[in-house]
């Protein structure tokens, strides 16, 4: 289940690593204020280096896009936000996304024109056909 969310860049916590049946593994953690009527946080994790979170910086409204991760370990269970996509979004609700490569990419939230069929008849200009209403 892929969700998102979107609030403002709160602070990015120490990464955490270490290594298990001989593969190395790595953990960051990030935190958002969730917007509302009260003040509220979420906090993220990211694994492995997969979104590069230098390009934030407290302040910046994001949109995080994550997936809920549960786990059941001597009887009490865990639970992880696990990020895999964090976009700035500025003023006019374009986004510029951070991903896996540490690079960043341009988009926006415009939608496409709609296709064009070739056997369809553009509208003509207002006046400009031949009804009489």
């Amino acid at each position: 289940m892929a969700l998102d969310v979107e609030g403002k860049f709160f602070k990015t916590l120490e990464p955490v690593s270490g290594e298990k049946n001989g593969k190395k593994w790595s953990k960051q953690f990030f935190v958002i204020e969730l917007p509302g009527q009260y003040t509220s946080y979420g906090q993220f994790t990211i694994w492995n280096d997969r979104v590069n979170l230098s390009n934030f910086k407290e302040g910046d409204n994001v949109k995080v896009f994550f997936d809920i991760n549960s786990r059941e370990f001597n009887g009490r269970v865990y639970t992880d936000l696990v990020a895999y996509r964090v976009d700035k979004v500025d003023a006019n609700g374009n986004t510029t996304t951070s991903n896996n490569t540490n690079t960043t990419q341009q988009q926006t939230n415009t939608t496409p024109p709609p296709p064009t069929n070739p056997h369809v008849e553009e509208p003509k200009a207002e006046g400009a056909d031949d009804l009489p209403f």
